[in-house]
């Protein structure tokens, strides 16, 4: 099984270290602004992978705006938050305090 770190959080990645089954995989994608302080025993114990990727290539985003197109990938459950522009500040506190996973800015 895999377990997809995208938060940027060090904690998380910490946390899907220890919640990847024995010789599983865990993706980290992306970094955040902390450096890591926490072992990678538990990756080690269960023989499992630790798989990063920094971006993406134009092809991705095609795939996925396809998927998203024929309501293949609903991406709904993720925006905690939609926002003008101008109240950007509120979005970023949203999700900076946890009520939200993402935040939408609407430029009007």
């Amino acid at each position: 099984y895999v377990v997809v770190d995208c938060t940027g959080v060090s904690a998380a990645l910490k946390q899907a270290m220890e919640l990847v089954r024995p010789l599983g995989t865990v993706v980290k994608i992306g970094w955040g602004p902390q450096a890591l302080n926490f072992s990678l025993d538990p990756l080690v114990a269960k023989a499992a992978t630790l798989q990063g990727s920094f971006s993406h290539t134009y092809a991705t985003w095609e795939r996925v705006l396809n998927l998203m197109a024929t309501g293949q990938l609903n991406l709904d459950p993720m925006i905690g938050g939609v926002y003008p522009l101008d109240d950007w500040e509120v979005g970023f506190h949203a999700m900076e305090v946890g009520e939200n996973v993402k935040s939408v800015l609407v430029y009007e």
